[in-house]
């Protein structure tokens, strides 16, 4: 038996339209293979995809790092806690991300093998540290940004 329909109820009218799919919000094109950097001065790093993991490590091993030194120095100027925060982040970021590199050498010129610590010198030179940081996080920024316009 068919249901009965009430009088008081307003009758709905089917509409047969195309489905459309909606365009994407977010396109997943970021790299996933290792990568070159060109770097000032005629340095090149290449570096690992800067994932989920990658970064969340970097930000475990800044956080330490600036942790142990406000333990050391309780009265820490704000400023500079803050600018050893991003410093101690992209050193860490690069320590877990550059895999390769080019264009770097000792005092006498000669090829500096790539180590943490080397790494990290490089790292104290703003303007590789402002420029590896633009351009390492700079293809998940890209992502991230799509959404937003």
């Amino acid at each position: 038996m068919a249901p009965k329909l009430s009088p008081t109820l307003p009758c709905q009218q089917l509409s047969l339209r195309a489905a459309t799919i909606p365009p994407a919000n977010i396109t997943l094109d970021l790299p996933v293979e290792p990568y070159w950097l060109d770097l000032p001065r005629g340095v090149r790093v290449e570096i690992r995809p800067v994932t989920t993991a990658v970064m969340a490590a970097a930000q475990a091993g800044s956080a330490r790092r600036l942790g142990a030194l406000r333990a050391a120095s309780e009265d820490m100027d704000p400023d500079m806690a803050r600018g050893l925060a991003f410093a101690f982040l992209v050193k860490a970021l690069a320590r877990h991300a550059v895999t390769a590199w080019e264009g770097v050498g000792d005092t006498t010129g000669k090829p500096l093998p790539l180590s943490p610590e080397a790494v990290e010198r490089l790292m104290d030179m703003d303007e590789m540290a402002a420029a590896f940081w633009d351009r390492a996080t700079g293809p998940v920024a890209a992502v991230a940004l799509e959404g937003n316009g």
